[in-house]
């Protein structure tokens, strides 16, 4: 496990002194180590994993993407601020930037929420491409150690009325899920629709009523007009989920 810390230069010549700073009354550098130093010798000794410690100057999001190329690193885990980040919401995620950018899954964690032992995993995905039951893999490995069963939904969107994308939807959720099921045996699989007017609130309504554990969706590369005209739900998502949301990209 790499423990990495950011140092944006862009920011450290205009900040004031941080709360690690006033916390152990020393250089911004030295209160950095010091503080990685402290959560690697908890992770060590509570959860038994080996855990490296590195310090990286730069853009952010820049500096986390080299970090991974480099290490050969398999996940990300990241916090974000969800429902209270007006901020991030305003100027940008470095989290949803980071989504955007890797070549590898992306586990976002609200700085809110509370750690459940996840029963319920919800998949949810707007394509169907060849092998795509394969890049759900991280999804079924989580469900597999810890026992979860995984539902993977489609939206539908119902201003569009009943339409063909409609009864298409149907037919490749349900095939969708039967080759999940025929790959994952170890795993409860089940299909679902999720109905709605807007993704975002309706998401958030199944997630709630469904006492769902951890949100997986799978982002795709997308052009510079896309980019502009077409925000990535994935994205959009990380700004102010609750439960953790795993981002899978499609390469």
């Amino acid at each position: 496990m790499l423990l990495l810390f950011v140092n944006d230069v862009v920011d450290s010549p205009f900040r004031k002194k941080t709360v690690l700073e006033l916390k152990h009354k020393m250089s911004f550098d030295d209160a950095v180590q010091l503080e990685l130093t402290i959560i690697k010798k908890n992770i060590e000794e509570t959860m038994h994993v080996p855990t490296r410690i590195r310090i990286s100057a730069g853009h952010t999001q820049d500096a986390i993407i080299d970090t991974i190329n480099d290490d050969h690193s398999d996940l990300i885990v990241m916090g974000t601020l969800g429902e209270a980040a007006f901020k991030e919401k305003l100027l940008g995620s470095i989290t949803a930037a980071v989504i955007g950018k890797s070549s590898v899954p992306v586990l976002a964690i609200p700085l809110l929420s509370e750690w459940n032992v996840p029963k319920h995993i919800l998949l949810v995905v707007n394509k169907f491409e060849e092998d795509s039951e394969n890049i759900a893999d991280p999804a079924f490995e989580l469900a597999e150690l810890f026992g979860a069963r995984v539902t993977v939904a489609v939206f539908n969107d119902e201003d569009n009325g009943f339409s063909l994308e409609f009864m298409q939807n149907k037919r490749n959720i349900l095939a969708f899920e039967q080759k999940l099921q025929s790959t994952h045996e170890a795993t409860a699989v089940k299909p679902d629709t999720l109905h709605g007017h807007k993704f975002q609130e309706t998401l958030d309504e199944y997630i709630d009523e469904h006492y769902v554990d951890i949100l997986v969706m799978l982002t795709h590369k997308r052009n510079f007009a896309e980019s502009i005209f077409n925000r990535s739900m994935t994205k959009k998502m990380s700004y102010h989920t609750d439960i953790p949301l795993l981002a899978i990209p499609v390469h």
